[in-house]
């Protein structure tokens, strides 16, 4: 059982994965399921990279739909992306924390078009990850000099670790 509640900004830090991850998202993803939507657990904690420790999700709307899927994450206490640079309105991400089993923790929730560009990328780059563990120690290995450079606020440690992300989705892209 979840219970929703306020996002704490947290400055960026290096946590282990935890397979607790997994259970948080699938609990979320339950709790938001509507038949309007799909949800996709994306990002570091699907696949089993140490990070932050916050876990990204993606509600997937139909195309012209995005005012209802923002609207419905808000009716759940989603707030607006904490963030001095924040995503595009035409791409917005809402922010909530999350209490599970008495531990709490933040979720970034992604508002995409179903079946866009950004939504195949997400798949895509999450696939790549689960089967290349040299790939994921390399994305650790990127984090770790992030923080050790000292990006501890997460719109910073964001932007510094975005190149090896871009580089990665450029590669794989290469590939097909």
């Amino acid at each position: 059982m979840i219970q929703f509640c306020s996002y704490e900004l947290v400055p960026a830090s290096f946590n282990a994965w935890r397979s607790v991850y997994l259970d948080v998202a699938n609990a979320v993803i339950a709790q938001l399921a509507d038949p309007r939507f799909e949800f996709i657990h994306f990002g570091s904690s699907s696949f089993k990279v140490a990070g932050k420790g916050i876990i990204d999700i993606s509600i997937l709307y139909q195309q012209g739909q995005r005012e209802q899927a923002v609207a419905y994450l808000e009716s759940f206490g989603f707030t607006s992306q904490h963030s001095d640079n924040p995503f595009p309105d035409t791409r917005p991400r809402k922010d909530i924390g999350v209490l599970f089993n008495g531990e709490k923790f933040n979720i970034h929730a992604h508002v995409i078009e179903l079946n866009s560009k950004e939504h195949h990328k997400q798949l895509t780059y999450k696939v790549h990850m689960l089967a290349n563990p040299q790939d994921r120690a390399a994305y650790e290995a990127q984090k770790k000099a992030v923080l050790a450079a000292g990006k501890h606020h997460q719109d910073d440690y964001g932007k510094a670790k975005s190149p090896f992300v871009k580089d990665l989705l450029n590669r794989i892209s290469a590939q097909t």
